[in-house]
């Protein structure tokens, strides 16, 4: 829960600096898609470090991500965020505890179908 917490306190203070929260978004899902990239290959090469770092920040975006689900004006679709951000959470949890990289591939083309999603919200407006 106190991840959760901490994720909503930094979306509200880049939230504050002007950033739309549409790029919030995108940035995020662009990050995790990238510590997703280097924790596959610190699992492959044995860095347990490495490894360590980049699950704790994907998962520390993901629930920045799910933290920020608005339930009011977003309906069945931030109903249908929420289980994706929470799919990811459990897979990535799995893919951390037991280096399983099949649970971290799983991960990858529901970010990537987020990402492309909200890159295309953004070129329309």
């Amino acid at each position: 829960m106190a991840a959760v917490m901490n994720a909503v306190q930094a979306y509200r203070q880049v939230g504050q600096q002007g950033i739309s929260s549409d790029r919030l978004v995108l940035m995020g899902l662009e990050g995790i898609l990238e510590y997703l990239r280097r924790a596959d290959l610190a699992i492959r090469e044995k860095r347990i470090a490495e490894k360590a770092e980049a699950m704790d920040k994907a998962y520390q975006l993901t629930a920045h991500l799910l933290a920020s689900v608005d339930h009011e004006r977003g309906g069945e679709i931030a109903t249908n965020l929420e289980s994706l951000y929470r799919f990811v959470l459990e897979k990535l949890a799995l893919a951390n505890i037991f280096d399983d990289l099949d649970a971290l591939a799983s991960c990858r083309p529901v970010l990537e179908d987020l990402r492309d999603g909200w890159r295309g919200l953004l070129e329309r407006s």
